[in-house]
């Protein structure tokens, strides 16, 4: 009777031992969580409808980027070490729809502000401990990371194509709902993969707490230098549309050179770790890094159209390298317990420097194109410098998923 229990439960999951359904379920999950990021593009415009000044828009944008350094390396540990992952990403994503639907109703200055802090501290936790979940995953069935993470890129460019015509058709005012329901999908897969303990890799009762990932200092010294590429992106975030704009490109082909830095990572997902094969997963943070320098130096040139779209194809080394190298780092050294709080303590450093580097893009952008190109530049240099096995010595002959190296 419990053979036969054990049996009908297996079925009711996306993987269990099959690493084939199990892929395609960490697939969906990424699929599933993106599928809403195309509308938030669409949040100022929602806040101006509703009565918000351009001032409070920005202090309501600005909240999650603090409340990101403060609630998720703690939650993330917490779960993590519990082996409750699966099911806070179902939670968090049911309760963040539960939330935005609160806007439905058009609350006062006060009202979005507390919205928005509610929302941020469920919300910011789902991509964390989706990473994290896929991790596992790829340990316990050796699957390749890359593409189960392309899910996510497609979900972005299917979701940008589609919020400004469902937009069209609904009204802006119908936004919080989208969302919403768009955050469903996330938990309706979460709930039907495997339970974190059936993603077991034999390292998960291996001893060693949060504290003990500090002394990994490859590992540090790689979370240092992804947050450095990822924040180099700052000044093109900030003012790329402007800079295009300034140069006589129009709003549909922004649009267009946009996905195309999306669909350069689709590409680079796919191949990505099959081409690195057993090499050490900093070499693909240091070609983000390398190319992410490049890149930011030809954007200072104002280049045309056809160099431009070059520059954008980039995207598919400086971003999908340096995310995908750092997910591969935790995936070889990190042992399964401790996957969130490894995931947690990425997220807070990297939300800092892209706060960081978000609000000194202003500042460089007001000395001029060259400046803030530039400064970019060096600090994806800087990036490199930090990643590269050997520096600051970092280097490790052994990379090991089953344990934390010191």
């Amino acid at each position: 009777m419990d053979s036969a229990h054990r049996h009908v439960e297996s079925t009711k999951t996306l993987g269990g031992s099959d690493p084939g359904r199990l892929g395609l379920g960490v697939s969906g999950l990424y699929l599933a969580l993106y599928s809403h990021y195309g509308f938030f593009a669409f949040l100022p415009l929602w806040l101006k409808s509703t009565g918000a000044s351009a001032e409070e828009i920005g202090v309501l944008l600005a909240i999650p980027l603090i409340l990101r350094l403060l609630t998720v390396a703690p939650f993330s540990a917490f779960v993590g070490r519990r082996g409750w992952v699966r099911n806070a990403i179902a939670y968090t994503s049911l309760a963040s729809a539960g939330v935005v639907l609160m806007l439905m109703g058009e609350p006062d200055h006060a009202g979005r502000i507390v919205i928005v802090i509610l929302f941020s501290i469920v919300w910011d936790q789902i991509p964390v401990l989706t990473d994290a979940y896929a991790v596992m995953a790829v340990r316990s069935r050796s699957l390749d990371f890359g593409r189960l993470r392309v899910w996510g890129s497609i979900a972005v460019v299917a979701s940008n194509a589609a919020a400004g015509w469902a937009i069209s058709v609904m009204g802006i005012k119908m936004l919080p709902l989208m969302v919403a329901t768009l955050l469903l999908a996330p938990a309706l897969v979460a709930f039907r993969l495997p339970a974190d303990r059936k993603l077991s890799t034999g390292d998960a009762a291996v001893g060693g707490r949060w504290r003990d990932l500090f002394g990994d200092r490859p590992l540090i010294m790689a979370m240092i230098a992804a947050s450095l590429i990822m924040g180099s992106h700052g000044v093109l975030t900030s003012f790329g549309a402007i800079q295009w704009e300034a140069q006589g490109i129009s709003t549909t082909v922004i649009g267009l050179l946009q996905a195309l830095a999306v669909a350069a990572e689709i590409l680079a997902f796919w191949f990505g770790a099959k081409l690195l094969g057993d090499r050490d997963p900093r070499l693909l943070v240091c070609a983000g890094a390398l190319a992410g320098a490049l890149r930011w130096a030809i954007m200072a040139t104002s280049p045309g159209l056809p160099v431009l779209i070059a520059a954008q194809l980039l995207n598919g080394i400086t971003a999908t390298g340096t995310i995908l190298g750092m997910m591969l780092m935790i995936a070889r050294r990190v042992p399964t317990h401790l996957s969130a709080t490894a995931q947690g303590m990425y997220a807070v450093l990297l939300g800092a420097v892209l706060a960081v580097a978000t609000m000194g893009s202003g500042l460089l952008w007001s000395y001029g194109l060259g400046i803030a190109y530039f400064t970019m530049s060096a600090l994806a240099l800087l990036g490199a410098l930090f990643a590269w096995p050997g520096a600051f010595g970092n280097k490790t002959d052994k990379m090991s998923g089953a344990g934390v190296e010191a």
